[in-house]
């Protein structure tokens, strides 16, 4: 009976194996698409396609539909790819990953100036910003993705000033935002006149930082 059941047992862990190898190939794969996708987007969004991504992936439409059963489905992958690893680490600096919250910020800067530098992310961006204009699904999932982003770089400001208000330090964040993204435009369209790169980063970090230590607001403002 023993003998019986160790023999049973050895297909079954074949098959766990066999399951597994498959489970890690088919992630893999669909890596590699997502990856494919990125770099059809960045071309440009009018053309995006399960077909094109297909071709620049080495694989058969079915496989992509396989991994992803309809474009929508596709687009949403690929943005959450494209953001996922940065919102993550934006969330673990909010909670406090270095010795003080002004260091969180200026990682958060850091990792933010990045992207900005990458000329693939910078077109990336501005193809998913169009899309948005005709997909309602991807609206909704930019705002999702702003309020994420800048909640918790609020955070991060009210641990810099604990004197901050919620509204505030929301409103800061705001304005931070607004920043890099206009140093993704200046980038990308800048003419010769537009100041380095290194030099652009060292200024907004100090501003920003400036930003954060200040708590009060212009006589006369009121907020809604």
């Amino acid at each position: 009976m023993t003998q019986h059941g160790s023999e049973h047992a050895k297909p079954s862990g074949s098959a766990a194996i066999s399951r597994s190898a498959r489970a890690v190939q088919s992630e893999h794969r669909r890596s590699d698409i997502l990856k494919a996708s990125r770099d059809v987007l960045a071309q440009g969004h009018a053309d995006f396609s399960l077909r094109k991504v297909a071709a620049a992936a080495g694989v058969r439409l079915n496989t992509v539909q396989h991994h992803f059963s309809d474009l929508e489905s596709l687009i949403h992958a690929t943005i959450e790819s494209l953001v996922g690893g940065f919102m993550q680490r934006s969330r673990q600096l909010a909670e406090g990953q270095y010795d003080s919250p002004t260091d969180d910020l200026m990682v958060f800067l850091d990792d933010a100036w990045v992207w900005i530098r990458d000329v693939n992310v910078r077109n990336l961006y501005f193809e998913v910003w169009a899309m948005a204009r005709h997909h309602p699904s991807v609206v909704e999932m930019i705002r999702r993705i702003y309020s994420d982003y800048l909640g918790a770089l609020a955070l991060i400001l009210r641990r810099i000033n604990p004197r901050l208000t919620e509204a505030d330090a929301y409103v800061k964040a705001t304005l931070i935002s607004c920043w890099t993204e206009g140093a993704i435009v200046m980038v990308h369209w800048g003419s010769a006149e537009t100041p380095s790169l290194g030099l652009l980063a060292i200024r907004m970090k100090s501003a920003c930082l400036a930003l954060a230590e200040t708590a009060d607001a212009p006589a006369g403002w009121r907020g809604k």
